[in-house]
């Protein structure tokens, strides 16, 4: 075990130094989400209050943003796997005595790394933009643990993706599943708000409970419920893009 946590943290290292070499990446998973914030804060927010029933459109928005930035440095995991697999670094690794299980943990554990460094950001964005934060400084921590949390639960589906394909082409897939699931949920409006097939689809999406437990620390206050929910998401994301992640190396290692 405290071999498989020091090849991970050694490894994690090498992920996360990836990004310094590379900031456009990071850069980009920053950016674009920050943009559909703009457009969403411009477009809906003078109307939320009258329309939506929602006052604080901004802090509405600011959780769906740090999924979607989230979900974006997952992706980016995906590439860098792509890029060891095709320079043949990935094959090295496997000659060597470092746990198999370090070699997907090492990917996830980065991504929750940069996820929670680009919340860190959005949350400070949505602060001076008008936010507010319910729940103060514990809930702002607790908020960017929740992204991290994230991160580390759904980047393992575009890892799979990248072990079992290889391919550059298809590596950014699982941050394209992304968007489905975060438009049919209560991302851009109140679930109250939803009707019909929506309503249904969004009470069986994770992402809306995820949603609703962060939410909750932007804009109710504490919500034990809320949060647990939450967590249990995340757990049934990592349960499957974790099992999915280990098939694809027990495949490209068979």
């Amino acid at each position: 075990m405290i071999h498989a946590i020091n090849d991970t943290g050694t490894l994690a290292a090498r992920a996360l130094r990836e990004s310094l070499r590379q900031p456009a990446v990071e850069i980009g998973s920053f950016f674009i989400p920050m943009f559909v914030f703009a457009i969403a804060a411009s477009s809906i927010g003078n109307i939320a209050g009258d329309a939506l029933g929602v006052e604080n459109y901004i802090g509405f928005l600011v959780p769906s943003i740090i999924l979607q930035s989230a979900a974006g440095a997952g992706g980016s995991s995906g590439a860098g796997m792509v890029m060891d697999i095709q320079n043949g670094y990935f094959d090295k690794l496997l000659l060597t005595p470092s746990s198999r299980a370090a070699l997907i943990a090492y990917r996830l554990v980065a991504d929750s790394l940069r996820g929670m460094i680009l919340a860190i950001s959005i949350v400070s964005v949505g602060l001076i933009a008008g936010s507010g934060m319910e729940t103060g400084i514990p809930g702002f921590v607790v908020l960017i643990i929740l992204a991290g949390l994230f991160g580390l639960s759904y980047s393992g589906l575009g890892l799979a993706i990248a072990l079992y394909t290889g391919s550059a082409q298809a590596d950014r897939v699982g941050f394209l599943i992304f968007f489905p699931l975060l438009f049919l949920s209560p991302a851009i409006t109140p679930k109250e708000t939803l009707s019909g097939w929506l309503e249904f689809v969004s009470r069986l999406n994770p992402i809306t409970y995820i949603l609703e437990g962060m939410r909750d620390l932007v804009l109710n206050g504490w919500d034990l419920a809320s949060l647990l929910a939450a967590l249990a998401a995340m757990a049934g994301f990592a349960a499957l893009t974790w099992s999915l992640s280990a098939i694809a190396l027990r495949s490209r290692t068979l």
